[in-house]
C-alpha cells in the first residue's frame, strides 16, 4: 500500500516536473544541452524508481506495473504535453529525441542498477 502511494506521488510530481523541463529547457535549449538534459532525466527517473523499489520491496506485480511501467511513463518528459499533430516539421526530430532518448536511458539505467544490487 505504501509503495502504491509513493509510486503515484512519484508519478504526479515526476510528470509535472517533466512537463516543466520540456517547456523551459528541452524545446528551447541548444541540441547538446537538450541531449544532456534528456539523458540526465532518464537516469534520474531510473535511479529514483530503483531506489523506491529497493526501499519498499513490493510484490512482483506492483514492481512491474507501479514500478517499472509507471517510471517508463514518467521517463518521457513530453508525454501528453503536446498534440502530436501540432508539432511543426522543423521540431519533429527534437520532439522524437525528447520522447525516446530518456526512455531508452531509463531502461538502460534500470538494467545497470539491477545488475549492481
Amino acid at each position: 500500500m505504501r509503495f502504491a502511494f509513493a509510486a503515484f506521488v512519484f508519478m504526479y510530481f515526476g510528470r509535472r516536473f517533466g512537463w516543466f523541463l520540456s517547456k523551459s529547457i528541452l524545446y528551447r535549449a541548444p541540441t547538446v544541452i537538450m541531449l544532456m538534459g534528456v539523458t540526465a532525466w532518464g537516469v534520474i527517473v531510473g535511479w529514483c524508481m530503483n531506489s523506491l523499489i529497493h526501499w519498499q520491496h513490493p510484490n512482483v506485480v506492483s514492481r512491474w506495473i507501479l514500478g517499472f511501467a509507471l517510471a517508463a511513463y514518467v521517463a518521457i518528459p513530453n508525454y501528453g504535453l503536446f498534440d502530436e499533430a501540432t508539432v511543426p516539421d522543423s521540431a519533429q526530430l527534437r520532439h522524437v529525441m525528447t520522447t525516446f532518448i530518456p526512455l531508452a536511458t531509463y531502461v538502460v539505467t534500470e538494467f545497470v542498477t539491477a545488475s549492481i544490487r
